[in-house]
């Protein structure tokens, strides 16, 4: 016992004597941790799907390794923001994203001209001729294509991502034509139809004039009507005997697709087959529809297979190649103003100054999209 105190008194005297070790923690200045946001500063979550206009400042130029010494790509790109601004964002994120794959240096600038008017039109092309540019991506809608061909673009490789060349009358020899052919589409459903035919569509620009190319393509078209874009009576629409068995065109936007596919189901309407175009080649309609809704639903699309780096360099700027067809056609465009293809990369060919799609008709499953061979 006495040896065990002697020991203890010893062990509490080195203790004692030993040197404390103090850790210091430093606290951030109070004035370096930043700015609490208030509730009225966080910004607002946008109600449309809108695009505001581009600022040339906006639009980051990185700067990529150059290929071949003095190597420097120049596009301008010019678009109404108040027509097509939906559209823009993503289009101009495709090129962004095709330089970067390309590992080049370039030049974008961007001309808005707000409106389709003749006055700002002419003004953007003379400003990106007094820029030094002469490769153009125009992204205006086929309604002013009779201005383009008259306005001044001498000098100037101007491709239309929109207007396709089989739908006008006339055309410049310096403009490329970029936009799919309905027409193509439809006439590749035609393959499915039989002597019963109906249509329902919901009227726009485009839905008239897809509504116009069916009724000359398809014949003996017993049913056609229209969907508003509110109040419809779906019962009435859908419960119609006429519809069994038919051959049903939806010429209809993908919310209104997905509801009269849920429709038909649930009043047991069965048509032989339903088609439908590009318009509803799209994700969300895997989303919007069970698929009962969708097992006879057959849609054809214009966009075909990329690189996959390619694509992943797209991707990883916003934009949609896959089921995006303007973002597509901006791609082929891009490429074709880059090096006319030479590489290859695009399977999508150019001849005669327009971009020659394949349609191809696909079915939906429960994970996406599946081609017809």
């Amino acid at each position: 016992m006495k040896y065990l105190l002697t020991f203890l008194l010893i062990t509490f005297f080195f203790i004692g004597c030993s040197t404390k070790q103090e850790v210091e923690i430093k606290l951030p200045n109070k004035n370096d941790i930043g700015t609490p946001i208030k509730n009225n500063e966080l910004p607002n979550k946008p109600i449309k799907d809108d695009i505001e206009p581009f600022l040339e400042d906006e639009i980051i130029e990185d700067e990529m390794p150059i290929i071949d010494n003095s190597e420097v790509m120049k596009i301008a790109f010019i678009y109404p923001s108040k027509i097509v601004a939906k559209y823009a964002k993503s289009s101009i994120n495709t090129v962004l994203g095709y330089f970067d794959y390309k590992k080049i240096r370039y030049e974008v600038k961007i001309f808005d001209t707000l409106n389709e008017d003749e006055l700002s039109i002419q003004k953007a092309f003379n400003d990106a001729k007094e820029g030094g540019f002469t490769n153009v991506i125009a992204l205006f809608t086929p309604r002013v294509i009779d201005f383009l061909h008259l306005a001044d673009t001498s000098d100037l490789k101007v491709y239309l991502p929109l207007t396709n060349k089989k739908n006008l009358t006339k055309y410049n020899n310096n403009f490329i034509y970029g936009g799919i052919s309905y027409k193509d589409q439809v006439n590749k459903l035609f393959e499915y139809s039989n002597i019963n035919n109906a249509m329902f569509y919901q009227s726009s620009f485009l839905t008239n004039k897809l509504k116009s190319i069916y009724e000359t393509t398809f014949s003996d078209v017993k049913v056609v009507k229209e969907i508003k874009n509110k109040r419809n009576y779906y019962k009435g629409i859908v419960k119609d005997y006429r519809i069994k068995n038919s051959t049903l065109f939806l010429n209809t936007p993908i919310v209104k697709t997905s509801i009269l596919l849920s429709q038909l189901r649930a009043y047991s309407i069965y048509p032989k087959v339903i088609l439908s175009t590009q318009i509803n080649y799209n994700p969300k309609i895997l989303t919007l529809t069970q698929a009962k809704d969708r097992s006879n639903f057959v849609l054809a699309n214009s966009i075909d297979v990329v690189d996959d780096e390619l694509r992943d360099s797209v991707s990883s700027y916003g934009s949609d190649i896959i089921y995006n067809w303007v973002d597509y056609s901006t791609l082929v465009g891009v490429n074709y103003l880059y090096d006319q293809n030479m590489s290859g990369l695009i399977s999508t060919k150019i001849e005669e100054n327009q971009v020659m799609y394949e349609p191809k008709l696909f079915i939906t499953t429960a994970y996406g999209f599946l081609e017809i061979k």
